[in-house]
């Protein structure tokens, strides 16, 4: 099946209006790269339901910013930020070179796709429904399941497509044998900047070479617009440039465009061209034993010098919010090289380097990922909100403090897990007390949110002492924990049995915490400490 060329579908999304763009009085715009880009300055953020599009669009109009300026030095940076807007020259040469890279519809040279698949659906073609580029929608049989229809239905406007496209170089995951995760792996906690413009929220994410991924090619540079429209079936590439690495193709693509005769079944709109179905392929990948791959819009875990184990990318997880990995997301960690630890992500050292915020007291950030099995199966995003204090970017005590009062609170949940579970059961007969001890973690956690909100605060006034601050914060996650102890044994019940197992588990308790604050106040080296502990044990 072959479409006339007269009537072949096009979308150019250099041009087309399909990138929702939110003002600072909170209206609402739709533009296409370029518009985005000269008048990034009006808007202030990207306006999406799903925030894996955000992160797909966003590197984008990175990786179109970066290839049109290319700033090489911190002065060129700065005096970009201090600036009103993108100057106008170097976008003009880029769109005179590249423009014709972005139509969607291509027959010859599509965006993102591969140029050898036909148009239309072909025989022999492993078909797969569009809704697979947005993991929110079910797909297969969970349309049926979980949407009472089928995937048959489903058809995304040209501007829905464009953004699931632009979102698979950050997102595509481990499907079985056949299916490999983009460059980054498993995908991890990407750190976007979160600036009053989107002008500014994309300057801040050009990144200088010196901040670029040590690894990076500086001999082949394969952004999308610059190498041919081929993606090679499972193909590794060992050789990867910065520009390449924020549109690798890790999937095969090929959208088959088809007139819209009614809503799209995503966002409602209507465009003359939707998408229905797709061939979706293995693309490319980096070998097993290529050159880690430090993404500097993401955080990671480093393994100790003699570990023959690679670096963990920070990623969701189950039952952990966002604010419980601060420290590591955001703060500068001491340079140890005998233990693990952890290294933020590049973009904020380049932030911190640049003094980016300013006079303003805070920079702002989002914090973007996808929870999943590390294989196939997709949970949840994750989309959180952060004003991390300018004062704490650039001090690496403040790290350590952070660090530390996140451990006490950590410390505090697992005694308290152990001295419930010890008292009352969690498994085989009394597993069912298992939601117990799973909802008064919940509780505790969810209780310390806005306390370490403020701890955050106090501790970066340059008036307060930071071992009052962190005094104050382990008061508050005692407080927090006995609280969420007694409301968990009040669960229990209130027979005799259940009487004595709240007596036992509330003596353990205040054991365990007795303990564990009297140890921590030891290695924090305050002298009182142990007449203080135990004289509010005794309360």
């Amino acid at each position: 099946m072959t479409i006339p060329r007269q009537d072949a579908p096009h979308f150019d999304l250099w041009t087309e209006n399909w990138i929702t763009l939110q003002k600072p009085d909170g209206a609402v715009e739709a533009l296409g790269l370029e518009g985005a880009l000269r008048r990034a300055h009006e808007f202030r953020a990207i306006l999406e339901p799903s925030p894996l599009i955000v992160v797909g669009v966003h590197r984008l109009l990175t990786a179109i910013a970066q290839a049109a300026l290319d700033p090489r030095s911190k002065g060129e940076l700065k005096r970009l930020w201090d600036s009103s807007a993108f100057p106008a020259e170097p976008l003009s040469r880029f769109a005179a070179q590249y423009g014709h890279r972005f139509d969607l519809f291509s027959p010859d040279e599509p965006f993102l796709q591969s140029c050898d698949l036909p148009l239309a659906p072909a025989k022999g073609d492993s078909l797969k429904t569009v809704a697979q580029l947005t993991p929110e929608v079910p797909a297969g049989s969970n349309a049926t399941h979980f949407r009472h229809g089928l995937e048959a239905r489903y058809l995304y406007c040209s501007a829905c497509a464009a953004g699931g496209l632009a979102a698979v170089p950050a997102f595509a995951i481990s499907e079985g044998r056949t299916f490999r995760p983009s460059i980054n792996g498993v995908p991890p906690i990407y750190v976007l900047p979160a600036a009053k413009t989107l002008f500014h929220r994309l300057v801040a994410s050009l990144m200088l070479p010196e901040y670029q991924p040590q690894v990076a090619s500086c001999q082949q540079d394969l952004a999308w617009w610059t190498r041919p429209a081929l993606v090679p079936r499972s193909a590794e590439v060992l050789e990867v440039s910065y520009l390449h690495s924020l549109t690798f193709p890790a999937r095969r693509v090929r959208l088959h465009p088809t007139p819209m005769t009614g809503s799209c079944t995503r966002c409602g709109r209507r465009f003359p061209w939707g998408v229905s179905t797709m061939v979706f392929e293995m693309g490319e990948s980096r070998p097993k034993d290529a050159p880690f791959w430090f993404d500097p819009f993401c955080a990671y875990r480093l393994r100790p010098k003699d570990s023959p184990k690679p670096p963990l990318s920070l990623r969701p997880t189950a039952g952990k919010a966002t604010w419980r990995e601060f420290a590591s997301l955001f703060l500068e960690a001491p340079r140890g090289e005998e233990q693990e630890r952890t290294i933020r992500p590049r973009v904020l050292d380049q932030a911190a380097a640049l003094g980016l915020a300013g006079d303003e007291w805070v920079f702002p950030v989002r914090c973007i990922g996808l929870r999943t099995d590390m294989k196939a199966k997709v949970f949840e995003w994750t989309d959180a909100a952060f004003e991390i204090p300018a004062g704490l970017l650039a001090d690496e005590s403040a790290g350590l403090t952070v660090e530390d009062a996140l451990s006490f609170a950590g410390d505090c949940a697992a005694k308290l897990r152990a001295a419930l579970r010890s008292a009352i059961g969690g498994s085989g007969k009394t597993k069912r007390n298992e939601s117990v001890i799973n909802w008064m973690s919940d509780e505790l956690w969810s209780g310390l949110a806005t306390p370490f909100r403020e701890f955050i605060v106090e501790l970066a006034r340059d008036d307060a002492p930071r071992d009052q601050v962190l005094r104050t914060w382990t008061q508050c996650v005692e407080g927090q924990a006995r609280s969420a102890f007694l409301k968990a044994c009040a669960l229990v019940g209130d027979n005799a049995a259940s009487l004595r197992q709240r007596v036992d588990a509330e003596r353990r308790m205040r054991s365990a915490l007795f303990r564990l604050k009297r140890d921590f106040a030891r290695q924090q080296g305050w002298e009182e400490a142990n007449a203080q502990c135990a004289t509010r044990s005794d309360q």
